[in-house]
Formats: C-alpha cells, structure tokens, sequence
C-alpha cells in the first residue's frame, strides 16, 4: 500500500494546490510566511522525513532564467545569509513547540538541505500531534507544522520569476 502526504495550510485540513506562490517581492523583501501542517494516510510511522530542495521539475519552467540558475541563486543567497536568520534565501523554521521564534529560522545553503544526502531532517519541535521524536510523523492524528519564508538579498538585482522544488523525503512501511 502506498502513503501520501498532506501539505495543508490548516490542522488536518485541504491539501494546498501546487505550485506555492510566494508572492511578488523586491530586493530586501521577505516573503509571507507559509504554514505547512504535514500528516499522511498510511497505518504506520512515517520515518527519517527530512527536507531538501531542488531545481524545478513540475512541468513547463516559466521563469526568468533556468531552473537551475533560480536553485544556484536561492543557495548562493543562504550561503551568504548563513548563519543570520534573515538576509537571503529559503528559510524554514521548525520550532512549532516553542511558538516559533524568530532565532529558529534556519536557512537552506550549500551542504545543508540542498540534496538528499544533506537533507534537513524533520525536528521532535515540528511535531504538534503525536510522539515528538525527530523524522516521525506517527499515523492518524500524528502531524507536524513548519513554516517556510523567502528572503530577497538587498544586493539582489534581477527581475522575473523563479522557481524552486521543495522535497519531504520520508520512509514508510503501510
């Protein structure tokens, strides 16, 4: 049997439609922050969940660039960022348990969360329902909460759309 993930922006609620907008921004601009409360429908513990992105690959790339120079850019801005928790680049913050607070946000960069090999993993802080235990998200009512952000570095100067994939790798034995 196969296990789907839900990405909803409400508890337990409608799965987002995809793609996520992150809305129009300009240098120094920061993006809305996006709730994502993460579940699934398999009978069993979802496993080493983890987080990273990729170059665009949802279909027809629409951007202003290439999908890889919009993945190369968003990681250079986290490595330039790194280790402010704003500044530049995809941040995510995982801190669900402790209200998140704005020295939880942490940003994707070169080596950390920009493959599967350096994937984010899931925190026990993301889990809002269920056993707390880093990478599990428990079946049923199990379910974890993060937040996403995009920072424009200042020294930013192109203009257009860019795109990015964000991917939840996890485990699963249902």
């Amino acid at each position: 049997m196969s296990v789907s993930l839900r990405f909803a922006p409400t508890s337990l609620g409608r799965p987002y439609t995809l793609p996520q907008n992150a809305g129009t921004l300009s240098p120094a601009g920061q993006s809305s922050v996006i709730n994502t409360y993460i579940s699934h429908d398999g009978t069993a513990n979802i496993t080493n969940s983890k987080f990273y992105i990729l170059p665009y690959t949802g279909g027809v790339y629409l951007g202003a660039t290439t999908a890889q120079d919009d993945y190369d850019s968003i990681l250079s801005w986290g490595d330039v960022s790194y280790p402010a928790v704003l500044g530049g680049g995809l941040y995510i913050n995982q801190n669900a348990s402790g209200g998140f607070p704005d020295s939880s946000w942490d940003v994707f960069r070169t080596g950390h969360g920009d493959s599967l090999g350096n994937a984010i993993t899931l925190s026990a802080n993301a889990i809002i329902s269920g056993s707390a235990i880093a990478g599990v998200i428990q079946p049923s009512t199990g379910e974890a909460q993060v937040r996403w952000r995009i920072d424009i570095p200042a020294s930013h100067s192109a203009t257009g759309i860019s795109y990015i994939d964000t991917t939840m790798y996890y485990e699963a034995t249902s």
